[in-house]
């Protein structure tokens, strides 16, 4: 009997061991599944696109009924027409406007040695610019005076080329960035909280912590900040070949395998589907807060979206901004004045409606087939039609190649 007994036990380990194997091999398979299925927007079991304690965002679901800040932030993808939104409050005066401020975050971090944690740079950064604070982190000032008083940058906020921080006004002849006196924290923490009742913050996703608006929403969970969030979003077809156009990726593998353009494909249409879901996920208190805006509307109608966008953002409509947006939007890239308008990559003018098709008669069909290929459930929650390698779709450019009646849209409030 204890003869048999022992052979017995072998036997009785080894099939427990490869149980246990078994088990482990089938739960790796499980989660990778999880991490490579496709995003469904009707499956409320996807929790690894973000279940959120949205309990811990205490001041936006109202927590405090004090508000004494009130920001905008503008997030998008690089070449989604962040520059010319933003450039829309820039020109009002009532609007403490930065360009892209989490540079200063990067610019901050390289300098350092990568001797701290880029996101937590950022975060901090974030979270002063809302308060109208200057001071943390404490090597950002310099930047600041160094960025936005640059002969390349003059006009890219005015807030800050204007009295008192300038002796003069922009209009003037004599205005240059020369005669403008050094920034303190100070100085500017007292010009955006007494003489602006706005802030405008324009931002690029791949330059947020995470690529995730919940990092702007943390930011904000202050009871004396009070935020709202443009998401603006762009045809990836226009958005991708014009990223790789300026650098913001390579091409690799050669042309006809674009490995480049798949791969930036894949992350630019996954990060958005992630955002969009993130705020289809958020309680009706947050999503009150945040617009979806497309540039190919604002293309279409500037008019009527800058209407809309100063409504969303409680500012008075000016017809001297209403002028400025329908002549910098009915003139050609030729018309940048690097002067006045800095270099091409701030400039804003541009003929709307041909900047929106314009990616149809330069883009190879090839190349607009792989973005179709990865960008496909982007494209469909924001109503942007593919065209299949049709060449009549791609030729006519009378008919659109975007519908307003969208999912996403659905999901927001504004």
């Amino acid at each position: 009997m204890v003869r048999l007994a022992r052979p017995l036990k072998k036997k009785l380990g080894s099939k427990l061991l490869w149980i246990c194997f078994a088990t482990i091999f089938l739960t790796c398979v499980h989660f990778v599944g999880l991490f490579l299925k496709p995003l469904d927007y009707h499956d409320e079991q996807h929790s690894e696109i973000g279940v959120h304690d949205f309990g811990e965002f205490k001041t936006f679901l109202g927590g405090s009924t004090k508000k004494t800040r009130r920001n905008l932030i503008i997030v998008s993808h690089g070449r989604s027409g962040s520059s010319l939104t933003g450039d829309i409050f820039n020109h009002h005066p009532s609007v403490f406007y930065m360009y892209e401020p989490l540079q200063t975050a990067q610019r901050v971090y390289k300098k350092s040695g990568n001797q701290t944690s880029y996101n937590r740079l950022a975060e901090k950064l974030l979270a002063s610019l809302v308060q109208c604070r200057f001071d943390q982190p404490q090597t950002a000032l310099a930047d600041i005076e160094n960025y936005y008083r640059k002969p390349a940058h003059p006009r890219i906020s005015h807030a800050m080329g204007s009295p008192p921080l300038c002796p003069v006004e922009m209009t003037d002849p004599k205005w240059s960035t020369e005669l403008c006196p050094p920034l303190s924290s100070q100085s500017l923490g007292d010009v955006c909280k007494d003489k602006y009742n706005l802030t405008v913050l324009k931002i690029l996703l791949s330059r947020i912590p995470e690529n995730n608006m919940k990092t702007v929403l943390t930011a904000c969970d202050s009871h004396d900040v009070e935020c709202k969030i443009i998401f603006l979003v762009r045809d990836p077809r226009a958005v991708i070949p014009s990223s790789l156009q300026i650098g913001f990726f390579k091409e690799k593998g050669g042309s006809d395998s674009k490995l480049g353009t798949r791969v930036y494909s894949y992350t630019l249409c996954q990060q958005t589907e992630r955002n969009l879901e993130l705020v289809r996920r958020l309680p009706d208190s947050l999503r009150a807060r945040i617009m979806l805006l497309r540039y190919e509307d604002l293309a279409m109608e500037p008019s009527k979206v800058l209407e809309r966008l100063y409504d969303f953002a409680g500012l008075s409509l000016l017809e001297s901004v209403r002028a400025w947006l329908n002549e910098t939007t009915q003139q050609s890239r030729k018309d940048c004045n690097r002067e006045l308008d800095g270099p091409l990559v701030t400039c804003t003018k541009d003929d709307a409606w041909a900047a929106a098709n314009r990616w149809r008669w330069k883009v190879h069909p090839h190349e607009i087939n792989v973005i179709e290929h990865y960008c496909r459930g982007a494209m469909r929650l924001m109503g942007y039609r593919p065209v299949d390698m049709s060449h009549d779709l791609l030729a006519n450019d009378k008919i659109p190649l975007f519908s307003n009646d969208y999912e996403a849209k659905l999901w927001f409030l504004n």
